[in-house]
């Protein structure tokens, strides 16, 4: 083999490393689900650090400013509303018609319940990317009891 292919190919294959490790070293690993989760229901930015926002804006910029830290809700806020509670036993055990992960998602995003309801208007429309909403929605169904 001619000595100048030599250094071309060794050149590729440095290179094709090189590439590699740095593309490896820019992707950080995506948050845990669970703790995003909790990140955005208790102090309303997600893992990243990122201010969750609603529209209109909301009362208050967490979750469990209106429903507590542990979900248990009953919290009395303008208008007469009262928090709901979003523990497990509420929102499934004790349900007609148990929220699921999707249902869940759906009254996060758009304020529609699990029967196709509307919530109280003071129940913020939350703006989340989806991994974000998927990750406060499955934090809300399985950690707080």
């Amino acid at each position: 083999m001619p000595r100048a292919l030599i250094i071309i190919v060794s050149a590729v294959i440095i290179l094709t490393g090189c590439v590699q490790e740095r593309a490896a070293i820019k992707q950080p690993a995506p948050p845990d689900p669970l703790a995003d989760g909790r990140s955005i229901f208790q102090t309303g930015k997600d893992a990243d650090g990122v201010q969750i926002v609603a529209q209109p804006p909301p009362l208050y910029n967490r979750c469990a400013a209106c429903h507590r830290a542990d979900g248990s809700g009953n919290v009395h806020l303008p208008g007469g509303a009262v928090s709901a509670d979003l523990r497990h036993r509420a929102l499934v055990t004790e349900m007609k018609h148990p929220y699921n992960l999707a249902l869940l998602e759906r009254a996060i995003a758009t304020g529609i319940d699990n029967d196709g309801e509307k919530l109280d208007p003071v129940m913020p429309r939350w703006r989340l990317s989806a991994r974000d909403l998927h990750d406060v929605a499955q934090y809300v169904l399985t950690q707080l009891k």
